[in-house]
């Protein structure tokens, strides 16, 4: 809700991953969360989970521009954030962003992405951050006030 994202989709195979974050969803929307924080379950109303990638875009109108992100770069099918912010602003397409937890995306799903956004880049040889770190620094170099990095 922070940078105004339509939906956001939580995409795992384990069926019990799925379940768990139906019911966190459902407590905050329905249950007694909806009424211990109300702003937390507008937020999550906008939340979806699925099986799997083909699942999820199977549920999205027109044909979606699929964009990864990933801690490597792909060269020929990278796109910086400028550049990436300026496709959503135009809005041609609708657009989704692949993030990855702990090894990241698979082959097969980086292999559908038409683009992979620009890695970030610390000081260090070590490149690794948290899904929640790395969220948070994507979605504000794309829709901060600030405006997008592409260095």
């Amino acid at each position: 809700m922070t940078f105004g994202i339509d939906l956001c989709y939580i995409v795992t195979p384990l069926a019990r991953q799925r379940a768990i974050a139906g019911e966190l969803i459902q407590h905050w929307t329905e249950g007694y969360g909806s009424r211990y924080n109300p702003i937390r379950g507008e937020a999550l109303k906008k939340v979806r989970v699925e099986a799997g990638v083909d699942e999820m875009l199977d549920h999205m109108d027109g044909n979606p521009l699929v964009v990864g992100t990933s801690s490597k770069e792909r060269p020929g099918k990278t796109i910086g954030y400028r550049e990436f912010r300026s496709l959503i602003e135009k809005k041609t397409r609708p657009v989704v962003l692949l993030f990855g937890t702990g090894w990241g995306l698979s082959t097969e799903v980086i292999d559908r992405c038409e683009k992979m956004l620009m890695p970030i880049r610390g000081k260090g040889d070590y490149n690794h951050l948290s899904l929640r770190v790395a969220l948070g620094i994507i979605l504000d170099r794309i829709f901060g006030q600030t405006g997008g990095y592409d260095e």
